[in-house]
């Protein structure tokens, strides 16, 4: 699996390989389509899953704003909308010295114990679980409620702002 191009909105630059993104202020010229997100700084992954058990790691470079998980395919992408599950996306997020889950209706902080480097995404698709784990530690970050993806593809997720990147491990 790697990062989607397809779906990188335009302040967001892709590694070759497609599997570190980072973000810039100045906007790249890209063609349109209509799967590129154009309000929110995301990109999904290029693999979308309708069945299965699925993990995947994610190391965390910069203190800047980030967020990572999961969303589904009919996420908008021509407009802004609210990262909660009710919207479609089931995520951490990094903001300043602070770690949430973008729960509903209100977010969740996490107090976590050490800050961690590589976080591990579990999809369970069938159980409609999304967890989150410190991949050296082991330690669970958070587990979302049981949730129906409804018959969609949901696709890794990933959010990117100010000094952080973003590198996809398998």
């Amino acid at each position: 699996m790697t990062l989607d191009p397809q779906t990188a909105h335009a302040r967001l630059y892709l590694s070759e390989d497609c599997k570190l993104v980072r973000w810039d202020c100045c906007e790249q010229d890209l063609p349109y389509n209509p799967w590129r997100f154009k309000v929110k700084q995301c990109v999904l992954g290029s693999r979308g899953f309708t069945s299965g058990w699925h993990r995947w790691d994610v190391e965390v470079h910069g203190k800047g704003y980030w967020g990572i998980g999961v969303a589904k395919e009919s996420v908008p992408r021509d407009r802004s909308f609210v990262l909660k599950p009710k919207e479609g996306i089931w995520a951490l997020c990094h903001i300043g010295n602070y770690y949430t889950a973008l729960t509903s209706p209100d977010a969740t902080p996490l107090t976590l114990r050490s800050v961690p480097k590589r976080i591990r995404i579990c999809l369970d698709y069938e159980k409609g679980r999304v967890l989150f784990f410190d991949a050296e530690s082991k330690e669970q970050i958070f587990a979302f409620p049981p949730a129906s993806f409804q018959g969609q593809r949901v696709f890794p997720w990933f959010m990117v702002d100010d000094d952080a990147q973003l590198k996809l491990l398998l």
